[in-house]
């Protein structure tokens, strides 16, 4: 892919409001890892990114320090690993999309936890119905990701709250006692 057309493909989504997102997960292409991302209007569009940077990029967006979040909400629900992704406007939830070709391949996608109408436990996967219709199937146990589910929108719930008193009560949440590493 020519870079300029890398980076307007970057910036048109990065301008994207990650509400509109229904989901994105890691995709294979031809030069590697990508993200397949479905939005509100049925589009879907591949950017050619690690899942990892992509996450980034959202919490960015918002000027949210994607460190100081992640250690607050592994903190919040008691977790370490497959942390929700929660931003002002939308809620992504970890979800086993495929499996890995290679060890180091990333398997999870994430889905935004207002999008989800219905998830259908099949013998072997379960199948998440999206509010537009869509259909995502995933792999692992339907219980295990009700109860992600169930974390997210108690963290949510927190953050809304935390968000609305403003940037010194985020602060002081995220016990950012030495921000330059100073002693």
């Amino acid at each position: 892919m020519e870079i300029k057309a890398f980076f307007r493909m970057v910036i048109f989504l990065m301008n994207s409001i990650p509400k509109d997102i229904i989901y994105f997960v890691p995709h294979y292409t031809k030069n590697g890892d990508s993200v397949l991302i479905l939005f509100l209007s049925g589009e879907k569009k591949i950017v050619p990114m690690s899942i990892r940077s992509f996450s980034k990029k959202l919490y960015s967006l918002y000027a949210i320090d994607c460190q100081a979040i992640k250690k607050l909400i592994a903190q919040r629900i008691g977790q370490k690993n497959l942390l929700p992704i929660v931003l002002p406007d939308a809620t992504f939830i970890p979800v086993k999309t495929r499996k890995a070709v290679v060890k180091t391949d990333p398997i999870f996608g994430y889905v935004n936890m207002s999008q989800i109408f219905r998830i259908d436990d099949k013998i072997d996967h379960f199948e998440m119905l999206l509010r537009c219709g869509a259909v995502l199937r995933c792999l692992g146990s339907a219980k295990y990701f009700k109860k992600r589910i169930t974390l997210a929108s108690v963290i949510t719930d927190y953050l809304q709250g935390i968000w609305s008193q403003g940037a010194l009560k985020i602060k002081e949440e995220c016990e950012l006692e030495n921000v330059f590493g100073l002693e």
